[in-house]
């Protein structure tokens, strides 16, 4: 009888340990339980199969970290192709619990990760997998604004402006930006690569997104601060795109590398006001033809020929006090909503030690024309020189 009643016993605390892990796990389930932003979206594509892999892992921590500020249910979509590992697509996001949850979607084959049908690829996978009526984008790899790079699809050099570095390999940005006009148009790109920032690409996006943030100049390896700014570019507004580069100056100025280098240089450019930009400066160009000395005008880097000068600062030199250039500067600062840079910038030829100082910055840079015959062969393909500068 003790024996039975001992059984009794046990059985029924069998039964009460299994309601409590049938219940433990309902209530974890209902705690891990997320409902995605439906909101905005965000893509990462992380190009680091190059010389910039060992700042990889950094910025893809610096990204979750971010997201952790942002509004629960915020998702990150993830494409990362390091040099020692074959690319993959992850999904991030934020749960109710304030723990951010991973799941590898695809494990790809080495590929070309800047090649125009790869990008292309992965990004439609992005927009049919993502939860939010929009989505902002960003792109962290080399740039070289609107020179040319090496392309695998076309087996040569491309014509204009290389973004992106996959071994000795580029993507134009004119393919960049057809893609986003074929797939979705982003509300946000951000360029997060060397140079982009430059009136060339920016007019090459006119019409594939809403808002552009890059720089001017070269951009220190781990570049934009995401575990600061992320909560600012989830919110996908103008306001907040705004004050994601004053947060970002001001991290320029906390000697993040720890080894004084304080510099930083980049702008936020309304894609919607590039047209009116356009024939702002391609009224100029036509009242004053004359060639100008293009010695004093600010520069962004140290090549000689110089490539990348500051776009209103060159057009101060060709007319400034006349109306044509009061027009043009009004335009301008429609279309550069915000623009922060320290007083100099790093530049890998000088070092930290010999900064560039940087005395004018109009938020968008260009190429003038007389430079170098081949750089003017190279600048005459792209569209910022037909439609500004062509009959």
């Amino acid at each position: 009888m003790f024996d039975g009643f001992k059984m009794r016993i046990n059985i029924i605390k069998l039964l009460l340990n299994n309601l409590f892990v049938i219940f433990s796990l309902l209530s974890c389930a209902k705690q891990e339980r997320i409902s995605l932003n439906n909101d905005l979206s965000l893509f990462a594509f992380i190009i680091a199969d190059n010389n910039l892999d060992d700042h990889a892992e950094y910025i893809e921590k610096d990204l979750v970290k971010g997201l952790k500020g942002c509004p629960v249910g915020t998702e990150l979509f993830l494409y990362l192709d390091r040099y020692d590992e074959e690319p993959t697509l992850r999904h991030i996001v934020l749960s109710e619990s304030g723990k951010v949850k991973y799941k590898t979607l695809l494990y790809y084959d080495e590929q070309y990760s800047t090649s125009p049908q790869v990008f292309k690829e992965v990004l439609s996978t992005m927009i049919n997998k993502s939860s939010g009526k929009r989505y902002g984008l960003i792109y962290w790899s080399h740039g070289n604004g609107w020179l040319p790079g090496f392309n695998p699809d076309m087996n040569s050099t491309t014509a204009t402006r290389a973004l992106g570095a996959d071994g000795i390999y580029s993507m134009n940005i004119n393919d960049f930006g057809n893609i986003l006009l074929d797939t979705k148009t982003p509300c946000f790109v951000v360029l997060d690569a060397c140079y982009m920032g430059a009136v060339e690409v920016a007019y090459s996006l006119r019409n594939s997104s809403d808002y552009l943030i890059a720089s001017s100049a070269e951009t220190l390896g781990i570049c934009f601060p995401y575990h600061l700014i992320l909560p600012d570019l989830v919110k996908g507004n103008r306001e907040s795109l705004s004050r994601s580069l004053d947060t970002y100056l001001d991290y320029c100025y906390s000697d993040y590398y720890g080894d004084g280098t304080i510099s930083g240089i980049a702008s936020l450019v309304d894609c919607s006001q590039m047209d009116s930009l356009a024939s702002a400066f391609r009224s100029v160009i036509k009242q004053y033809p004359t060639a100008v000395n293009i010695d004093g005008i600010q520069t962004f880097e140290l090549s000689k020929p110089h490539q990348y000068y500051d776009l209103g600062d060159y057009v101060q030199s060709i007319c400034g006090g006349t109306p044509e250039f009061d027009a043009f500067d009004h335009q301008l600062k429609r279309t550069v909503i915000n623009k922060v840079c320290t007083p100099s910038v790093y530049t890998e030829s000088r070092g930290k030690e010999d900064m560039l100082t940087i005395d004018r910055f109009s938020g968008l840079s260009t190429y003038i024309i007389g430079s170098s015959s081949y750089n003017d062969y190279v600048y005459s393909m792209t569209e910022w020189y037909i439609d500004c500068y062509g009959n």
